[in-house]
């Protein structure tokens, strides 16, 4: 019994982080996007790079936080 709670916390933290990396992520993006059509705003590679280099970061979250919510039977709801 105490293996499934470790294995519920473990993979509410982790949807907790992959939730808060993609919130951050999406955030980050967003103003990245808003300075970007800003007239006469000058945009470095380095936020080139930061707003390339989150997409990949996005997915992955947005992946791992589908996969980590399973849907269960009611079955399987009385065992744990």
């Amino acid at each position: 019994m105490h293996l499934a709670c470790h294995r519920v916390y473990n993979n509410d933290m982790k949807s907790a982080l992959y939730l808060l990396l993609l919130v951050g992520f999406l955030l980050v993006d967003f103003l990245f996007f808003h300075d970007l059509f800003k007239p006469g705003e000058v945009t470095s590679l380095a936020q080139y790079l930061t707003g390339l280099l989150s997409l990949p970061v996005i997915a992955y979250s947005a992946q791992q936080l589908m996969a980590s919510q399973p849907v269960r039977s009611k079955a399987s709801r009385k065992h744990v």
